[in-house]
């Protein structure tokens, strides 16, 4: 259970530095090519990135908290094989055993915050999927260097042989 906020942490910290790295690479290609693309095509191109990884560490996060409820709810099963009069529900369905009804309670308010940060990642990805959809529409329609071809026939008058592009 040590293990977990480690993971969470580092998930939210990779999330942070890929926004750090993608906000220069934006802005060298704004002013490489100003009147190539609109600001929201280059803001889709660096954009998806760093909200795709947010959307890995929120999910993850919210694995890591919902994992935390479980524990949480496997104790309280175990206390109630162990001691069952204080499992008992009374008339206003709360446990009859102080212990049982805490641990009932944290296993709901760690299963609030997992469906939080779930919400938060499945925001994320929806907006990584709009910026995908959207530099696919507004990208240049053909890359410069794909199909890579090295070898290249030529036709001129007088002229005729192979090129090898290396």
């Amino acid at each position: 259970m040590a293990l977990r906020p480690r993971l969470a942490g580092g998930c939210a910290l990779m999330a942070v530095g890929a926004a750090l790295v993608a906000a220069p690479a934006a802005a060298q290609d704004r002013h490489d090519a100003p009147d190539a693309r609109p600001w929201f095509a280059t803001a889709a191109k660096w954009g998806k990135w760093p909200t795709l990884a947010a959307a890995i560490g929120l999910s993850a996060i919210a694995i890591s908290r919902k994992a935390d409820a479980d524990d949480s709810f496997d104790r309280l099963q175990l206390l109630c094989a162990e001691q069952p009069e204080g499992c008992r529900l009374d008339a206003g369905g709360t446990y009859a055993g102080p212990n049982a009804e805490s641990l009932y309670q944290e296993t709901l308010r760690l299963d609030g915050l997992a469906r939080q940060w779930m919400i938060g990642g499945q925001g994320f990805l929806f907006v990584s999927g709009g910026l995908f959809v959207l530099d696919l529409v507004t990208g240049s329609r053909k890359p410069k260097n794909i199909p890579y071809a090295p070898l290249e026939a030529f036709a001129a008058p007088g002229t005729l042989g192979l090129r090898w592009r290396f």
